[in-house]
């Protein structure tokens, strides 16, 4: 009978496959140690994990996931390359990670952050997007914590409000409460944000969810939402929002300098989140001789390109 312990002679990365769920333990730790020691983002060593940090996050132990989440987390934070495992390292913690043990998904979710403060905040957007149709209610409801999250932090030039907006009528009308409040939060978080302009996305909604809503609205503090996490792209104005918080401190010594002059959010447009629709083709073939309008060829010779009223 071989000796269980013939393992501890492999390599880090063989460890972290082997079938001995202790094995894979004492890999991760050892990846771990490796990826936060390699000084070089682009080092080789990295290499060899590329394809093997996506099966760090769905181990079947749950002692062994957790230390291959805190691997994975090192492997993202040091090494050039992790944008390419964005996808299927994201798919993987949404699915495997987010229902369990709360240090299990607290590890997952600062994972996809992670993802996000390294430029891949589509693919994590995406990822989380499509967990909002997982059949489990645990995942559907920690995707959206996870959304809430990462606008408040990074905010709507990160975070594309857009595509959430779509959502928010069905996670309202989720039968499982948790995800119901939980879109709740969102829902004001991107208030926060964008303002009166979110009210023209919620008409569709229940007289008492819009009465609810609206009162969270009237409730929240004065002031501008600022971005407090950055992009590894945005470290100048990382620098700049922390002079310029610098400043805010200095003058909390002098309310009277300030009172009234409290930041407002910004006039979204809220044409800016509804879907274009074509709607030149679906004019009357005479729309533009009943109402003395001359079309003038465009470019190439089609009509439409601009028009003159006779």
């Amino acid at each position: 009978m071989a000796d269980d312990s013939e393992w501890t002679k492999l390599p880090t990365e063989d460890k972290c496959l082997h079938k001995a769920w202790k094995a894979r333990l004492t890999g991760y730790e050892e990846a771990t140690k490796l990826f936060q020691t390699i000084d070089d983002e682009k080092s080789p060593e990295f290499s060899k994990y590329l394809g093997l940090v996506k099966k760090f996050v769905i181990d079947s132990n749950a002692v062994a996931q957790e230390k291959g989440l805190e691997a994975t987390m090192a492997f993202v934070e040091n090494a050039a390359a992790a944008g390419k495992t964005a996808g299927e390292v994201c798919s993987g913690v949404i699915n495997k990670c987010l229902n369990q043990r709360p240090k299990t998904k607290d590890l997952g979710m600062a994972v996809l952050m992670m993802y996000i403060e390294i430029e891949k905040q589509e693919t994590v957007q995406e990822e989380l997007l499509k967990g909002l149709t997982n059949k489990q209610p645990k995942i559907v409801a920690t995707c959206v914590v996870a959304l809430r999250e990462a606008l408040r932090d990074f905010g709507t030039k990160v975070i594309s409000v857009k595509p959430l907006l779509k959502q928010l009528q069905t996670l309202l009308e989720d039968r499982d409460k948790t995800v119901r409040e939980e879109t709740k939060l969102l829902v004001v978080e991107i208030y926060r944000w964008i303002g009166p302009a979110l009210k023209p996305q919620l008409t569709s909604l229940k007289p008492v969810q819009l009465t609810e809503l609206e009162a969270e609205f009237e409730s929240l503090p004065p002031g501008k939402p600022v971005q407090t996490r950055f992009l590894r792209s945005q470290q100048d104005l990382k620098a700049k929002m922390l002079e310029r918080q610098a400043l805010v401190d200095d003058e909390a010594a002098n309310p009277a300098a300030t009172e009234g002059g409290g930041d407002t959010v910004d006039a979204v447009d809220p044409y800016e989140f509804i879907d274009p629709v074509e709607i030149l083709s679906k004019l009357p073939a005479d729309f533009y001789e009943k109402n003395g309008i001359k079309e003038v060829a465009g470019e190439e010779g089609s009509a439409g390109g601009i028009a003159e009223v006779s």
